[in-house]
């Protein structure tokens, strides 16, 4: 399944959406593509909704690590929104579920 991503500005912050996978290969790349290109446009506070993504693996877990900390680096911040069962249980598995910041509905994002 391949990834589809979109960005939108709300207020000071990009939600992210994105639908599908995100795992080792294409998928991974195209979304750091897409961040890189949002980060050097100057967005640095990101709310990633997860509610259409059905499987991440631990590139993409890692990758998520990746884009939090150069985020955070930069003064900005990474939450997750809509965040599933599954990704949920591999967040907790790693103890990233520690790191991350995960919202329940959009309006709190802000």
């Amino acid at each position: 399944m391949s990834l589809t991503l979109n960005a939108r500005h709300v207020g000071s912050q990009i939600i992210l959406e994105a639908s599908g996978q995100i795992e080792a290969g294409d998928s991974c790349l195209q979304l750091n593509e897409f961040c890189k290109r949002l980060i050097s446009g100057g967005a640095r506070s990101f709310v990633f909704d997860l509610a259409r993504v059905s499987y991440i693996d631990s590139a993409g877990l890692g990758l998520l690590l990746s884009i939090y900390a150069t985020l955070r680096l930069q003064g900005g911040d990474l939450k997750l929104l809509n965040v599933g069962t599954t990704i949920k249980e591999a967040l907790t598995i790693t103890n990233l579920i520690q790191i991350f910041e995960i919202l329940d509905d959009e309006p709190r994002a802000s």
